[in-house]
């Protein structure tokens, strides 16, 4: 397979979101917390990101929504629904390209957001404070929240008279609609997992370490400038009982016949791209091609019925009776795109429940990797990537050919 080529990171011309970008958001946030009934939005302290584990999209979602307002990991957002400027609180009281100042913390966060409150008004205000609990499409798999409650127990022990409600869904739907220059940067992300992808194909071999084999995909993502995440490898026999690691595997090397599966993930500009691409050391058997083959169609279909203004309980539905005729189980797998631990989730275990009758939007951003099971459960083949909603459906955001990638020399 061809690598796939882009600009070296040092070359790079990204320098941040643009000021309007930062805008919208703050405008959007505004206008949806002022239709809530909110006299300002909270973004409080969040959970460090390895509070949440063992999943990696909990540790880069916990201050998923700080970064979205602030372009910053540590810091207190207080915006104003009535039109005033934020107040931001970071430890230093530093400020970046999106705000020039801020009040410091120096490492008390509990008093800093209570008196940030109280300096911005709210004493009797109605407050949404976001990530108190897992959203519909934020936080989706920190069912408790994310929020730090010392901080919080504070700011209502010292603002008495204020009301503090949950604001996670006011803010999610927001970031559940990717503006162009997201879609831009989901776009990179996604060729530097395509270069990561490429890399795994060119090394994997019977006998080659795992750890090598998941440090040079590492490196390839890092060296064209993607954060570090740590991305999913499963490598077994064929029966797909294989065991997954998301930290380079010790002391295993690859096997003749083996099943390769993968989340490989690259980040860029914030977004978070994931490619799935099942790879074979060996030739494929044809219970495997009879399961690629019906993933491609539902894959493909899938893409068409990604129309806006359809509700995801019809998608839900539609996977769940695909493979009825064709004799396999089928689920609608995929889960959002954006900062961290975006939805809607949909998986063997989420079945989406809560989601059923929210609506597809155009620009709308995940990762589209339905599964197609056999009728024992002992096969599952998945296949895909990112994904982008237009006006016809889903676009991939990727360009490989659907199904197995055989290594027999």
């Amino acid at each position: 397979m061809a690598r796939t080529q882009l600009t070296p990171a040092a070359d790079s011309t990204w320098t941040g979101y643009s000021l309007s970008e930062r805008d919208r958001r703050w405008n959007a946030a505004r206008e949806a917390g002022a239709r809530a009934g909110f006299g300002c939005i909270l973004i409080p302290p969040s959970a460090a990101p390895r509070n949440l584990r063992p999943s990696s999209a909990n540790a880069r979602g916990n201050r998923a929504d700080c970064r979205y307002f602030t372009q910053m990991e540590d810091a207190v957002f207080i915006l104003p629904t009535d039109g005033r400027a934020p107040t931001v609180v970071t430890d230093r009281g530093v400020g970046n390209a999106w705000f020039t100042d801020s009040r410091p913390a120096n490492r008390d966060w509990t008093a800093a957001t209570a008196e940030a409150l109280l300096a911005a008004g709210m004493e009797r205000a109605r407050i949404g404070v976001t990530g108190l609990i897992g959203g519909k499409v934020t936080h989706v798999r920190a069912y408790g929240g994310v929020a730090i409650h010392g901080p919080l127990d504070e700011a209502i022990r010292r603002l008495p008279d204020a009301t503090f409600e949950d604001a996670t869904d006011t803010i999610g739907l927001l970031r559940y609609v990717k503006s162009s220059e997201e879609i831009s940067c989901l776009r990179r992300a996604t060729a530097i997992a395509e270069v990561g992808i490429d890399e795994m194909i060119e090394n994997a071999r019977p006998g080659v370490d795992e750890a090598v084999l998941y440090a040079r995909v590492t490196r390839a993502m890092l060296e064209l400038g993607s954060e570090n995440y740590h991305w999913a490898l499963k490598t077994g026999p064929l029966d797909g009982a294989g065991d997954r690691f998301t930290e380079p595997p010790i002391g295993r090397r690859l096997q003749p016949n083996s099943l390769i599966t993968n989340e490989v993930t690259a980040i860029w500009g914030g977004m978070v791209a994931q490619e799935v691409q099942p790879i074979i050391l060996g030739p494929i058997p044809d219970e495997w091609k009879r399961l690629a083959d019906i993933q491609r169609e539902f894959f493909e279909e899938g893409l068409r019925r990604m129309k806006p203004g359809t509700p995801f309980g019809d998608l839900i539905d539609f996977g769940a009776k695909f493979g009825e005729s064709r004799g396999v189980q089928t689920i609608f797998s995929m889960h959002g795109r954006g900062t961290g631990n975006d939805g809607p989730l949909l998986t063997s275990r989420a079945k989406g429940e809560k989601v059923r009758s929210l609506l597809v939007e155009k620009g709308n951003a995940w990762v589209f990797k339905p599964s197609v099971i056999s009728l024992d459960g002992r096969l599952d083949f998945q296949w895909g990537g990112d994904v982008v909603v237009t006006e016809k459906g889903g676009e991939s955001l990727f360009d490989r050919a659907p199904g197995f990638v055989s290594i027999t020399g």
